[in-house]
């Protein structure tokens, strides 16, 4: 039986969770699944953490070399972070045909071709389960389980700490910015809550999901990515009162011109499947070609779901070793060259919910309609409501299915006008 000695580089939260994890279940490991497991050393540089932790006999240190320079470890985990440290770290092991497990969302979605290159190459396997969605086993489900599929669309709440702020400002009709002080005194928002309220950490995850599902290489940073600090109270009040909710979406659905990926806020109808995924859960939901629709839900962050998903990767890695196949699954379609082609978000087509602040004058809403049927929108209901201040009132239309070049090109057009008191809010609308 081959000895699959582990080394991991950085014990914060998630690491110490694997740590753990692994503790709990390593005898099981062992004996039910033949797989001679142990957990060898363990890097970080804030050594009271080590006494913190069941490291039963691993050698800790503060230098990530001395997990590299070890003939004996077989398998690196990752989880010190960030894209600058890690990168260097998760190459170099990779060239010493190591294999590698990591967590590290912006590292793949930012570099995923050079490193899966560089694991190619040296004839081992980079598993990185735990980048998307926490402990809810999406990558897995896409590379493996959904195989015999052809992937139609996804369509993905994948952001905790959005999903909770939104939820706050629903439920109790908090403007934003206290929905995001509640979420950072429960600790669901960072101190620099930026990445994720901006919409990047959604953007990394999808830019990984639209990857796989397109078995090409969509980059970080090639698509639409909205966040959701733009959404007003207001806006999801009136969203209720048309029978939707709010949420931050990713969205990525192929089509005949190409793949249609994009992050942006987005109403959902009440009855819609994801419309109920509240607080800090996530979801996926997944269409196949053959299966139909799936949906993955659960904790999408945290320090042990996160670890679950980072062991299941481990023991992924010690079977391959175990059984001398090394790349059962491969990536080798994760290239530079071989980017995938994406459908431009000006030729996206949806259903809108525009917001217009505009003067409480005659004539007002026939010039909004009429600048938007020169662009061929079609209206499907009106609303309009009276307002915080005398001089101005907000009028909201439903358009019927649209080309977004022509929704923006309409705004443009009627924010000209001298009856519009503020910038329009545009919102999609996904069935």
């Amino acid at each position: 039986m081959a000895k699959i000695n582990i080394g991991i580089v950085g014990v914060g939260t998630v690491g110490g969770g694997v740590v753990k994890a692994l503790d709990a279940r390593i005898d099981y490991f062992n004996k039910a699944l033949g797989l001679d497991i142990r957990l060898a050393r363990i890097a970080d540089k804030v050594a009271s953490r080590f006494s913190q932790l069941p490291v039963r006999g691993a050698v800790c240190t503060a230098d990530s070399n001395d997990i590299l320079n070890d003939d004996s470890i077989n398998v690196v985990v990752e989880l010190a972070g960030g894209t600058g440290f890690a990168k260097t770290l998760v190459l170099d092991a990779l060239k010493r045909g190591k294999h590698v497990v990591t967590a590290n969302k912006a590292l793949i979605a930012e570099y995923g071709p050079e490193i899966f290159e560089t694991a190619d190459k040296a004839g081992v396997s980079l598993y990185f389960e735990a980048s998307v969605g926490g402990g809810m086993p999406v990558i897995k489900a896409i590379r493996e389980g959904l195989i015999g599929n052809e992937i139609i669309s996804i369509r993905t709440i994948i952001n905790g700490t959005c999903n909770y702020i939104l939820t706050q400002m629903a439920a109790y009709g908090l403007p934003f910015a206290d929905a995001l002080a509640a979420a950072q005194k429960s600790g669901y928002a960072e101190a620099d809550p930026a990445l994720d309220v901006g919409g990047g950490d959604s953007g990394h995850k999808v830019a990984i999901l639209a990857s796989l599902a397109s078995g090409g290489y969509v980059p970080y940073g090639g698509f639409s990515v909205e966040g959701i600090t733009g959404i007003a109270g207001e806006d999801i009040k009136f969203a209720a009162e048309l029978g939707y909710v709010v949420k931050l979406l990713g969205v990525i659905k192929r089509g005949a011109d190409g793949l249609d990926v994009r992050v942006h806020p987005a109403m959902l109808p009440k009855g819609h499947i994801l419309a109920s995924v509240s607080d800090v859960f996530n979801a996926v939901l997944l269409e196949g070609d053959a299966v139909g629709q799936i949906l993955i839900y659960g904790r999408g962050a945290g320090e042990m779901p996160t670890a679950s998903a980072v062991v299941g990767d481990i023991i992924d890695a010690a079977r391959n070793i175990t059984d001398g196949c090394p790349k059962r699954v491969p990536m080798d379609y994760y290239r530079a060259g071989r980017k995938a082609a994406l459908v431009p978000i000006e030729r996206v087509e949806s259903r809108y919910y525009l917001r217009f602040n505009v003067s409480d004058n005659p004539g007002v809403l026939a010039s909004i309609t009429s600048r938007l049927g020169a662009e061929g929108i079609s209206i499907a209901s009106v609303m309009q409501r009276e307002g915080a201040a005398k001089e101005w009132v907000p009028v909201i239309i439903i358009t019927h299915k649209a080309l977004e070049q022509g929704v923006r090109k309409a705004v443009r057009e009627i924010e000209k006008e001298s009856f519009v008191r503020a910038p329009t809010q545009i919102i999609r609308i996904e069935e």
